[in-house]
Parts: C-alpha cells; structure tokens; sequence
C-alpha cells in the first residue's frame, strides 16, 4: 500500500514538473509574441538555390541584395504602409541609402532567416534595419535609408499620418554608423577607365527605373576578376542619386581608395551627372 502510495505520489510530481514547464513555456510564447508585436520585427525565411550563387557556390551581392528589398516590401505590405497601399494615392518607396556588414556570405543550400524594422519615421524619409542569420550565426547586418516619392513628381512627398501610425519604430541599429553618406574624396583618387554600360528590359523594375540591386551587380561587375576570386567582400555601402531609366547608357568607374577600399561611380552617358557613389571593404 505504501509502495503504490508513493508511486502515485512520484507520478503526481513528475505530472506538475510537466505541466509548470507547458505553462511557462506557454507564458513565454505569448510575452515573446507581444514583444515582436509591439516592436513590429518582421521574420522572413528564404533559402539559398543554385541561381543565387557565384563560382565560389556563395550568395551573389546583388541577390543578397533583392532579399534584403524583398524582405523590406513584405514587411511594409503586412503592416500596411507598403507599395501596395501607396501606390494607390500615387506615392513609391524608393531606396536612397544602403550599407551592408559582411562575416560571411550564405552559401548554396542555407537557409537565411531574415529580420527587418523601421528605425525612424520623419516626413518623407524612414530609416530601415536589417540582418540575416544562418544555422543561427548572424552573418549580414544592414542599414538602409528610404524616400517616399511622388510618382507624378518624382520628388519627395511626405508619408501621411494614416500610414505613419502603422509604423511602429524600433530605434536599433543593425550596423554600427547606420546608412552612410558617401562623400567624394577631395584629391581625387587613382581612376581606371570603366566600362559603358547600357540599362536593357531586365533591369527595369516596377516603378520604371533600374532596380536597386542592378546597380550592385554593375559596380562589383566592373572591378577586377582577381578582387572576387582573392578577396572577400567586408562592406558594401551604396547611395542612390538618380536614376537610371530603359535604354540610358552610363559609364561605371571604380578608383584604388586605400589599401582596403575602393570607391565606385556610376556616371550618365548622356549628362555627365553621377547617379550612383559606393565604397566597397575588402580582406
């Protein structure tokens, strides 16, 4: 009698161990599911096929960069201050400042876990966060800075405050200076000639200029082939000054800036005017 006595009691223990580790575990779901709610984080998961990749079976830079602008999208769509609800009173996102930290680029295979916030909110310009995790390493940190625009105008127009409500902020950084300014050095640097490049069907995106990501790809695209094969890219910062449109033809340089650095131009065929500045940090 004692025996089952006791082995009831073990099992009683043994049922309120259990059931106290479901409730936490329970309670801590739900504060984890406040907090993402109220600090509005978006998650977004993708994985990383054979045509994301370079010879070195790592992910291109310019898909690193059309997840990040995917992941950017999905999340302003979801909370309702998107291209899918601006676009219906004629206003864009567009992308005006874009700086990336590098560990280590995902490689084929790897799944990414992707993680987003609006850092701040003021008039026409927002600043975003980003960051990508691997097999739970944080790999990629971003900061980006972001205009609304008019479509008819092309100029910058104030985000309205039914919108601004839905933004709820999260004043983090992901990287340590956030979205620099690239500021061209006063003695020039050593310049080599580029190459002209011209911008075909494919580089168009919805708003009818070339996409943020092609202006990636032609800049890493015009530097020596022994920098991709010998080097790994650290950083990547980008600042958008114009824009490109069907048929335009431009002429992307690149100059020597530092033993680690180098500092990219993208240049109208047609005015002369810079439409593009990017530094670039190699190991």
């Amino acid at each position: 009698m004692i025996f089952v006595t006791l082995a009831n009691l073990v099992l009683v223990l043994i049922f309120s161990f259990y059931s106290y580790l479901t409730i936490f575990y329970v309670i801590y779901k739900i504060e984890l599911l406040i907090w993402l709610v109220m600090t509005e984080i978006g998650y977004y998961s993708y994985k990383i096929r054979s045509y994301h990749i370079d010879s070195s079976s790592r992910l291109q830079v310019h898909q690193l960069l059309n997840f990040l602008q995917d992941a950017a999208h999905q999340h302003a769509d979801g909370l309702g201050f998107g291209q899918s609800q601006l676009s219906k009173i004629d206003l864009f996102w567009v992308l005006s400042r874009l700086s990336i930290e590098i560990s280590e680029l995902p490689g084929q295979g790897d799944e990414i876990e992707l993680s987003t916030w609006v850092k701040s909110i003021r008039g026409s310009v927002s600043e975003r966060e980003l960051s990508i995790s691997t097999n739970g390493k944080l790999v990629v940190n971003a900061s980006s800075l972001w205009f609304c625009i008019s479509g008819e105008t092309h100029k910058p127009a104030q985000v309205p405050e039914e919108y601004v409500t839905k933004m709820t902020v999260n004043n983090l950084f992901a990287t340590k200076l956030g979205a620099i300014k690239v500021e061209l050095p006063q003695q020039d640097a050593k310049s080599r000639t580029g190459k002209v490049v011209r911008a075909e069907f494919s580089d168009i995106d919805m708003v009818d200029h070339v996409n943020n990501a092609t202006y990636a790809r032609w800049i890493l695209d015009e530097i020596p082939t022994n920098y991709h094969q010998n080097k790994g890219l650290k950083k990547l910062t980008i600042n958008y000054l114009g824009e490109v449109f069907l048929d335009d033809n431009i002429r992307v340089v690149h100059k020597f800036w530092g033993s680690n650095n180098l500092l990219h131009e993208i240049i109208s065929i047609k005015t002369n005017d810079i439409i593009c500045l990017a530094i670039t940090t190699w190991n």
